[in-house]
């Protein structure tokens, strides 16, 4: 079977798997026909953002063959393929061993890391790992899947793309990624709290600009952003890490943090208005 030039072993696929993915388009589709396909499977569940999680079928949501639509998508799509290959090669210039990727989905972004550098092992950490991730990386000895922080240690680098806008307290599992790293370790957090899709919890959106003071209440020493993928923010692990601190900090954020975002989504607009042309 192939997926937009993608060949997909099918023996690593289950009936409805294959069902699902023989009704997609022929030609790859664009991001927003994606993120509305995503609120298609979503709306099919009765998933609510605004109500806890807990007691809704989010299992069923995260296990649906959407997700592996999703990582095709990602890894046909010039612009995510880009912010990739510029996450792997910071990676690759920091000269780390072991990285760790919350959320990996289906390897993409592990495979890019460990193309530029094959001394590097990722460990991804996928609490609803593909069969068909699991079935392509099977002879892979560089990157392996758990299901589990606490089957990890002392990492050099963890790294979330993409994850944090998902989960109803992003800030506890920042937390607990950061606490797994060595003493001067590398976090890279490349977050989306925007309302893009409705499984981007609307409780997170008031972190959009004010995470990383969040983070540097953590503990977390903010560096820089990285050139070609911007929205990828890296910390590095300086001191003690204080969750109280930053609950603190997240409080004053959930205050500040909506009215921060109209007033810079209110200046962009201003910005296209009085632009010439």
């Amino acid at each position: 079977m192939k997926i937009w030039g993608i060949r997909i072993p099918e023996e690593g696929l289950d009936i409805q798997t294959k069902k699902y993915l023989a009704t997609l388009p022929t030609v790859i589709p664009s991001v927003e026909w994606v993120w509305q396909e995503i609120d298609r499977i979503w709306e099919s569940f009765s998933l609510d953002n605004s109500r806890p999680l807990s007691g809704q079928p989010i299992d069923a949501f995260y296990s649906h063959p959407v997700w592996l639509m999703n990582g095709l998508f990602t890894q046909s799509d010039p612009t995510s393929r880009g912010h990739r290959q510029s996450i792997a090669k910071y990676i690759h210039n920091l000269g780390v061993k072991l990285v760790v990727d919350y959320g990996g989905g289906l390897s993409a972004l592990a495979q890019e890391i460990v193309h530029h550098d094959p001394q590097t092992e990722v460990v991804i950490v996928e609490p609803y790992p593909s069969a068909l991730a699991l079935f392509m990386l099977k002879n892979e000895r560089r990157i392996k899947f758990v299901t589990s922080l606490s089957e990890i240690s002392l990492p050099d680098l963890v790294i979330a793309q993409d994850v944090l806008e998902h989960l109803e307290d992003p800030v506890k599992k920042a937390f607990e990624l950061c606490s797994l790293l060595r003493p001067g370790g590398t976090a890279i957090f490349a977050n989306c709290f925007y309302p893009v899709i409705q499984c981007h919890l609307p409780k997170t959106f008031h972190l959009r600009f004010t995470f990383p003071h969040v983070m540097q209440a953590m503990g977390l020493a903010f560096v820089e952003s990285i050139s070609g993928a911007e929205h990828a923010l890296v910390f590095r692990k300086d001191a003690t890490l204080d969750l109280e601190s930053a609950r603190r900090a997240e409080r004053v954020s959930e205050w500040i943090g909506p009215l921060l975002n109209i007033v810079r989504q209110e200046l962009g607009r201003l910005a296209k208005w009085i632009s010439p042309g």
